[in-house]
C-alpha cells in the first residue's frame, strides 16, 4: 500500500514538472496551502479524489495514469480497443469540415464533463 502511495506522489510531481508548473502555482490552483501540496508530492498524504481530478486537469494527464501509471493507459486501450477502432474508422470517412465540428463539440463536452465531475466531487 505504501508503495502505491509513493508511486502516486512521484507521478504527481512528474506531471507537474512535465507541464512546467511550479508547486506554488499548483497549490494556488488547487486552493490548498503550499505545504499541503508538498505533502502530496512527497507521499506524506494521499490526494482526495477531487484533488486528483483537478491535478489531472491542470497537468493534462489522464486520471488513471496517476493511479495505475502507464499500465492504466493500457487498461483503457485494451478495454475499449474495438470501439475506438470503429470510431477512428468512421471519423476518417468524414469530410474535414465535419471532423472539425465533431472535434470542437467533443472538446466542449469534455470540458462540461470535467466541470460536472469537479462539482459532483466537491459536494461529497
Amino acid at each position: 500500500m505504501a508503495d502505491r502511495k509513493q508511486e502516486m506522489a512521484v507521478r504527481i510531481k512528474e506531471a507537474r514538472e512535465w507541464k512546467g508548473l511550479t508547486q506554488v502555482y499548483m497549490a494556488q490552483q488547487l486552493k490548498v496551502a503550499r505545504q499541503t501540496y508538498l505533502d502530496l508530492e512527497t507521499g506524506k498524504t494521499e490526494p482526495k479524489v477531487r484533488l486528483l481530478v483537478e491535478i489531472s486537469e491542470l497537468t493534462e494527464r489522464p486520471l488513471t495514469w496517476f493511479i495505475y501509471g502507464d499500465s492504466g493507459v493500457d487498461i483503457i486501450e485494451s478495454e475499449y480497443k474495438e470501439e475506438i477502432d470503429k470510431l477512428v474508422q468512421c471519423f476518417g470517412c468524414l469530410p474535414h469540415s465535419a471532423r472539425q465540428i465533431i472535434l470542437q463539440q467533443s472538446i466542449q463536452l469534455a470540458q462540461f464533463m470535467a466541470e460536472y465531475t469537479r462539482t459532483f466531487t466537491q459536494r461529497k
